[in-house]
């Protein structure tokens, strides 16, 4: 019965992250250059980009608690439904403020994909849990794919208006196969769940060093966060349309790592081999990219970022849940997506110092966390359920 609906409910959860994800991407290249056009000035751009991470960062933990108590299916249908509605305020914007709104009730139903990963944790077995993730952030990798390309086309010819109405008719089918195709899993007691707090997660055997990890590896990210534009500009003379080819050549190659490598992986080397191995193959990607003399260059770095990336994600996110009890699953994806939202967060406005001191600098320096991320994987073996710490 568990696989039966686990496979219902896997599908559904992969149709809701592509169509929500795919309404996300399509407001990415729009944004800045509808803010600016508008009237905004830098500062104010940053905070409008910034805001939907700070919403996350603080409610997604919360999200993640009620679908521990109250079942994962009405959480994930009302943030699928605010994630809509965000875009549907976008449609409607005709100043920053309104593109504000629009931002802050993205961040507040952003954890539908952090809780749908929870729910895919509930219906997995303990050695299919690296599989089922990497299927999972496949789903996001595709709608990522498809939706900056397909936004950038729908915003000129029909401005913020067409894009963001299309966007909020994705995400709206996102919620209809969620309320309607997507199984209910009974949550457990809720006597169980009053008491509970993400503090009580911290003591589990290797769990706090695992998210720490997490949380340094996408604060590296994000430092690239509205630098890597201007370094190709800077450096070789690119502009958006270079940009949008690399984003979407990155996000494939990402979908096919998740999709095609992870699961294989996995059945061959230990996590922290791939975790490692992963972080590592990041940095090498990121420190290329200052350097890269073409086109092709770029590429290549990409290739290798992506790879890494495609693999740590979900490896990193199934060894945090094989580590977490089944009735703090939700709980613990709210933490992880608020470790994400944080580096989101703070990553971009040091990314962008640094850039003005040195165009390299936030390369070199996100390539350094990525090896020290690596070198702090914790020695945790994970097998059957039972977790046991590696002397």
């Amino acid at each position: 019965m568990r696989r039966k609906m686990g496979s219902t409910g896997e599908r559904a959860v992969l149709a809701l992250a592509f169509l929500d994800l795919l309404g996300f991407g399509m407001l990415i290249p729009d944004i800045q250059l509808r803010a600016e056009a508008w009237g905004a000035p830098g500062w104010m751009i940053g905070g409008l980009l910034s805001s939907t991470f700070l919403i996350q960062f603080l409610v997604s933990p919360r999200w993640g608690h009620l679908s521990d108590a109250v079942g994962r299916k009405p959480v994930i249908v009302g943030c699928t439904v605010l994630s809509a509605l965000s875009m549907a305020v976008y449609a409607m914007a005709t100043n920053p403020g309104m593109i504000l709104v629009s931002r802050i009730l993205a961040g507040v139903g952003a954890a539908n994909i952090a809780v749908a990963q929870a729910y895919v944790a509930d219906s997995s077995d303990p050695g299919s849990k690296v599989a089922a993730m990497g299927r999972v952030g496949s789903a996001v990798s595709a709608g990522l794919i498809f939706g900056p390309a397909l936004g950038g086309w729908l915003a000129s010819i029909g401005g913020n208006h067409l894009l963001g109405a299309v966007a909020a008719t994705a995400s709206c089918a996102g919620a209809a196969i969620a309320a309607f195709a997507l199984p209910r899993i009974q949550p457990k007691p809720r006597e169980s769940q009053e008491r509970a707090s993400i503090r009580d997660l911290l003591p589990i055997p290797g769990l706090a060093r695992t998210v720490f990890v997490i949380a340094v590896s996408w604060f590296a990210l994000a430092m690239l966060e509205g630098t890597f534009g201007r370094l190709i500009e800077s450096s070789l003379g690119y502009g958006q349309f270079e940009f949008g080819v690399i984003f979407a050549f990155e996000s494939m190659v990402t979908f096919g790592a998740q999709a095609f490598l992870v699961d294989r992986l996995s059945k061959r080397r230990s996590t922290r081999a791939n975790l490692r191995a992963s972080y590592l193959l990041m940095g090498v990607g990121l420190v290329s990219f200052p350097w890269a003399p073409s086109f092709a260059f770029l590429l290549v770095g990409s290739f290798l970022f992506a790879v890494g990336s495609g693999v740590a994600n979900p490896t990193a996110n199934a060894l945090c849940s094989s580590l977490t009890p089944d009735d703090r699953q939700g709980q613990l994806f709210g933490l992880l997506q608020s470790a994400r939202s944080l580096g989101y967060l703070l990553g971009p406005s040091l990314g962008g110092a640094l850039f003005d001191v040195w165009h390299a600098g936030p390369y070199v320096l996100a390539a350094l966390i990525c090896c020290v991320a690596a070198m702090a994987v914790p020695r945790i073996r994970v097998e059957l359920g039972l977790i046991t710490e590696k002397l």
